[in-house]
């Protein structure tokens, strides 16, 4: 097929592009952000401008490629610029969103639509399923289920892909495995992770291959897709510490979310916790246990931290 990919560049677009154009798909790749001059790696798509937010544009861009598919990744996915700005985030989130979806319409173009745990108050006791009802806590999960509602509303042939705590994106990775691993390369002592606060890591290579497992499949609707298990961002710091055998030399200390309430202020759901039930009913299910995914993740794109700990503790023993 040919896929118009929206807002290609970021963390879940850098695995999801390279694993359709594998798959054997002509992804034509867009974002508002072309900084990356080789975002997809030698021999990927080049990577296209287009701003989601311009009607125009995204008519120009509809009319250009003439796609059989629409991936649409675009989004403000930052809480606290949303919460600062709700303007903006309703705009990137919902009403590109709608424009997106009232393109794809106009042309009978299916689409698949990345949306989030975040659409959830996390009052929920156990995991939530497709069939849960939504009740957003802050701006950025509220634009996001507005979008999902024009998906639902104006197309036939749709996915709603909710993912939970991205993990992936290597040297773009920004997210919270990222900052992790950051201190301790700065040689941290000490590092503090919220325990009060539960989800579900979903990791980019795993979502990438559930993802054209379930496009193929035609079986439209809304589906969750994350890693299988649970746990806090303490639990993922803490494998983080394991894999890298450093838990003997940093200490993790366990804090609530108040402690980073001046960083961190946006209202956050006690828990994001998902189960895959609509992709299980139908056996399309292939994403891996959090911890495994985690542990590949680090020696693919982390390996020297891996080695490099592993070697002082070698020479620690001499």
């Amino acid at each position: 097929m040919k896929i118009l990919a929206t807002g290609a560049a970021g963390m879940l677009g850098s695995g999801l592009v390279p694993a359709f154009v594998a798959a054997g798909h002509d992804v034509v790749a867009t974002d508002i952000d072309l900084h990356r001059p080789e975002p997809f790696g030698l021999g990927g798509p080049s990577l296209g401008h287009l701003d989601v937010r311009s009607r125009d544009e995204l008519r120009e861009a509809f009319d250009a490629v003439q796609p059989d598919y629409v991936l649409h990744l675009a989004a403000e996915t930052s809480l606290e610029v949303s919460e600062d700005d709700p303007g903006h985030a309703f705009l990137t989130n919902t009403v590109a969103t709608k424009h997106v979806v009232l393109e794809a319409a106009r042309r009978e173009v299916p689409l698949v639509y990345i949306s989030t745990a975040g659409v959830f108050d996390g009052e929920k006791t156990g995991a939530y399923h497709e069939w849960d009802d939504a009740n957003p806590i802050n701006v950025y999960g509220r634009s996001k289920y507005e979008g999902e509602k024009y998906v639902e509303q104006w197309l036939d042939r749709y996915f709603i892909v909710r993912a939970g705590w991205m993990v992936g994106g290597g040297a773009i990775d920004h997210k919270f495995v990222a900052r992790i691993l950051q201190q301790i390369d700065d040689g941290a002592e000490v590092i503090r992770a919220v325990g009060d606060k539960l989800g579900t890591p979903t990791y980019v290579p795993d979502f990438a291959q559930t993802l054209l497992g379930l496009v193929a499949s035609e079986s439209w609707g809304r589906y969750h897709m994350a890693c299988e298990g649970d746990g806090s961002r303490y639990d993922v710091a803490e494998r983080i510490l394991e894999v890298l055998g450093v838990g003997d030399r940093v200490e993790l200390v366990e804090v609530d979310s108040g402690f980073f309430k001046d960083e961190f202020p946006a209202p956050r759901p006690p828990s994001e916790i998902m189960q895959n039930l609509h992709l299980d009913l139908q056996g399309l299910n292939t994403m891996r246990p959090w911890r495994v995914a985690l542990e590949e993740y680090l020696h693919v794109h982390f390996g020297h931290l891996v080695r490099d700990r592993t070697e002082l503790t070698h020479q620690g023993g001499n």
